[in-house]
């Protein structure tokens, strides 16, 4: 489990990059893949996701806006969000779940 923080009133970017071997520093190929929202919070609205371009490099995003943090309290609890991929044939790997502390 990743802990990251929001901070109320702001936007939250994340970017990750999926390795097939860390240390090798290889990365995993997200073509052909959908990024997608498997479970989330019910104290935010859905953030935006997407896999960046070029796919080759594994890296995909997450993106909340002003907007949605703006209603966050502290005290309201940890905001999390499983995210999975999807083939074109509807098979799904489900990724860690992210969770973040509310700021």
């Amino acid at each position: 489990m990743t802990r990251l923080t929001i901070r109320r009133g702001g936007t939250k970017r994340l970017r990750a990059t999926y390795f097939t071997d860390q240390p090798a520093g290889i990365v995993r190929n997200l073509s052909g893949l959908s990024l997608i929202i498997i479970d989330q919070s019910a104290n935010i609205a859905a953030p935006t996701v997407s896999i960046l371009t070029p796919a080759s490099l594994g890296q995909i995003q997450i993106l909340w806006t002003d907007d949605q943090t703006a209603a966050l309290n502290r005290g309201l609890g940890r905001v999390w969000l499983t995210l999975g991929l999807e083939n074109t044939s509807g098979e799904r790997e489900v990724l860690p779940t992210l969770t973040f502390d509310v700021e």
